[in-house]
């Protein structure tokens, strides 16, 4: 249910661009995407669930974006 919720947060807020969206481990990753999209999904998140319980790691330069939920 969380995964989701969460997957269709991502979606709403990237306006249904084509991304790929997948949890491993409880991260939620989110690629491909630019450094603005990947802090608009990043402030949804919080918004959503609480300023401080995401933390947001780029994946070199690949594009891609982890979100852990603390």
């Amino acid at each position: 249910m969380f995964e989701t919720t969460i997957n269709q947060l991502v979606r709403i807020t990237l306006t249904n661009q084509p991304i790929t969206t997948e949890f491993f481990h409880g991260t939620l990753f989110v690629s491909t995407i630019t450094e603005d999209q990947a802090r608009k999904v990043f402030h949804a998140l919080s918004k959503t669930l609480g300023v401080g319980k995401v933390e947001i790691h780029p994946i070199g330069s690949t594009g891609e974006y982890a979100y852990d939920f603390v």
